[in-house]
């Protein structure tokens, strides 16, 4: 049995779970280091396979958030609503 490669697990847990994600829970929940989760994170982005965005708090050092991007969710662009307001929403099928 082989095991999945790091950039597999990210890839297929990040399409099953497609809410944001910092770097330090990503890695908690698949169970390697911080810093070589970030270092995979920044390569997918790099690709275009997920997307970031920086996120500050009041009181707190910024953060990088990331999800996985449309075109690795296999779904059509057009269930998609894009607003000034809010970030890209996903529209309910129908």
């Amino acid at each position: 049995m082989t095991s999945l490669s790091l950039r597999e697990n990210v890839l297929a847990f990040m399409t099953s779970n497609p809410t944001a994600w910092r770097i330090k829970a990503l890695a908690a929940k698949l169970g390697v280091g911080v810093q070589r989760m970030g270092l995979e994170l920044s390569q997918l982005n790099a690709e275009g396979k997920l997307v970031s965005c920086t996120v500050k708090a009041p009181g707190r050092q910024p953060e990088e958030e990331y999800r996985i991007a449309a075109t690795e969710q296999k779904i059509d662009p057009h269930h998609f609503v894009i607003s000034r307001k809010t970030n890209v929403r996903l529209r309910g099928a129908g």
